[in-house]
Formats: structure tokens, C-alpha cells, sequence
């Protein structure tokens, strides 16, 4: 696809309904460079999450492997026959029956972080897939793109962006 005289060339991706950053890059070569460090200790993703109840650690890794989940369906889940995925997560704060979980992947499964806090009892707070649809989030759920960190394509200078949890997701914990 083309925007603006532009191709659009992602590096990584969200899924529907996870809001905040996302990395494009301008030239095919920059865009490969990048996908070949996505998977890679130098590149580093993370997430804030709201999910349902009170988290019973501060933080952990959930290291449980994924597999999508038979017939027809995009749903994933934990199986002993899935690929490896591991999900850091610190716990933030507590009120209101939910959780601020900050979340780093350290694989990048379809689905992970949804598929693991869902696994932990502890669904992200409107996902309507792995949780409870809310109709305080219209069209999405309490999962937001914060941080990325990578070595820059041509010269390898660390380049670091961060996004703030948005408004609507800050009020649930209110």
C-alpha cells in the first residue's frame, strides 16, 4: 500500500484494539534490517496492559509455550506442543478489581501478551477474545504499545521511543 507518494513498510505489528507505537520504516533495506533484529535481545517491546483483578506478584516471567487453537479461528493458546513464549511483566498498581501490568516480550507470538495474562487468570481488561468484552472500551482493550528500543538500521545508535498510557485506559484505574 501506498500513503502519500510512500510505501508503508512495517516492522512490527499490533493487534486490532492495542493502541501506541508501532514501527514503519522509510526504505526496504532499513525495513529488513529491522525485522532481522525484531526477535533479538537489541530489540526490546513494551507494553502497558489493565487487566481483570489484582495481580498476586509484582513481577514474573510466564514462560508457557503458544500454539493457535484447533478449527477454524485466530484464537491462540497455551499447549505443551506450542513454540516458545515468554512474557516479562511487572505489576504497577492495583485498584479498582484491576491491574497496570507493564509487559516486555522477549519472543513475539500472535497474541502473546493476551494469550499469557489470560493463562495467569488475569485477562486484559476488554478483550473480547481471551477476557470480558467491556462496553467501557468500544472497539478495543486495555493494552497500549509504550516503549521500543533498537539499534538504528545504517549507523546502530540505540534509538528509544515512548508513548503515555492514553486517557481512557489511565481512567480504569481511577
Amino acid at each position: 500500500p501506498r500513503l502519500e507518494g510512500r510505501a508503508f513498510r512495517p516492522v512490527n505489528r499490533l493487534d486490532k484494539g492495542t493502541s501506541g507505537l508501532m514501527l514503519v520504516a522509510k526504505h526496504v533495506l532499513s525495513q529488513s534490517r529491522l525485522q532481522e533484529q525484531l526477535h533479538t535481545p537489541g530489540f526490546i517491546r513494551e507494553y502497558l496492559a489493565v487487566v481483570e483483578g489484582y495481580m498476586d506478584q509484582d513481577d514474573g516471567i510466564v514462560d508457557a509455550p503458544i500454539e493457535k487453537a484447533d478449527g477454524p479461528t485466530i484464537r491462540r493458546e497455551v499447549r505443551p506442543d506450542g513454540k516458545e513464549a515468554r512474557t516479562r511483566f511487572r505489576t504497577l498498581r492495583r485498584a479498582n478489581g484491576l491491574s497496570l501490568v507493564r509487559l516486555r516480550l522477549d519472543t513475539g507470538r500472535t497474541h502473546q501478551i493476551r494469550v499469557h495474562m489470560s493463562y495467569l487468570g488475569h485477562p486484559v481488561f476488554g478483550d473480547f477474545m481471551y477476557g470480558t468484552q467491556s462496553e467501557r472500551l468500544p472497539g478495543r482493550f486495555a493494552l497500549h504499545s509504550a516503549y521500543v528500543s533498537f539499534a538504528h538500521p545504517k549507523d546502530g545508535r540505540t534509538m528509544e521511543f515512548s508513548s503515555p498510557l492514553p486517557p481512557e485506559l489511565a481512567r480504569l484505574m481511577d
